[in-house]
């Protein structure tokens, strides 16, 4: 390993403190193998505009793990079923799944060569046991009964603007469960949208949580808490939650 790059996974440990997130030796080793990992991969699948270590690191995994924040209201250290709906790359479902063991990961995806780079991904981190893999629109997944109401946890990032995916991702989360956007600058903007979504699906704002990454870029948390059963009307047809937002 280079210089440069022990000194960029030292600021992916350091940057995880902050999250309150303490990383071992093994599980930086994981993030090791995923950087390089995606670093080759992406040579001929295109999964993430830039492969610089630094940019990587920064934008993806430090990102990811800014669910840590929340660390009090979600109770992170537990065993916890959690899906990712639109998972691309990994983020930020992997990187949360590497740092934190007890968890298991239901990775949704519509597009195969994505999910493809994940099944490699997740057997090189030997956190295949952990990880279902899920060819499907979140819209068609939602009504299958063994994964509506299902999830302690939802995440989404650079998915779509709030509203859409609070339909898209409330269905999954059951009573008291949380759901977790991850957004740029337009949070406040996409937040007061969505108010009405939210309420409707039978969520609740809890919390925007605003961090820095190492870039000095800032980024936003949305945290929702489930705290009804949400209607048997949503999610709408596929497509419909992206034309006609609620």
């Amino acid at each position: 390993m280079e210089f440069k790059e022990i000194n960029t996974i030292n600021i992916l440990k350091q940057k995880a403190a902050e999250f309150n997130i303490e990383l071992d030796n093994e599980q930086i080793e994981k993030f090791r193998i995923y950087l390089d990992f995606l670093t080759e991969y992406n040579q001929h699948t295109n999964l993430v505009s830039s492969t610089e270590p630094e940019t990587m690191i920064s934008k993806h995994f430090v990102d990811s793990l800014a669910l840590g924040l929340a660390a009090k209201e979600l109770n992170l250290n537990r065993k916890l079923n959690f899906i990712d709906i639109g998972i691309g790359g990994g983020f930020p479902g992997i990187p949360l799944l590497i740092a934190f063991p007890e968890w298991k990961l239901c990775a949704v995806d519509s597009v195969e060569k994505k999910l493809t780079f994940i099944k490699i991904l997740c057997e090189k981190l030997d956190i295949s046991k952990r990880v279902e893999i899920i060819s499907a629109r979140a819209e068609e997944l939602a009504r299958n009964p063994a994964k509506r109401n299902f999830f302690d946890l939802a995440v989404v990032r650079a998915v779509a603007k709030m509203n859409i995916i609070s339909e898209y991702c409330l269905p999954f989360v059951k009573k008291n469960g949380y759901f977790a956007a991850y957004k740029a600058k337009t949070a406040e903007e996409e937040l007061k949208d969505a108010q009405k979504a939210i309420s409707l699906l039978g969520g609740r704002f809890i919390s925007k949580i605003k961090y820095t990454l190492s870039g000095e870029e800032d980024r936003n948390l949305i945290l929702i808490k489930k705290i009804s059963s949400t209607s048997d009307k949503y999610p709408r047809k596929t497509g419909i939650p992206t034309k006609n937002p609620l």
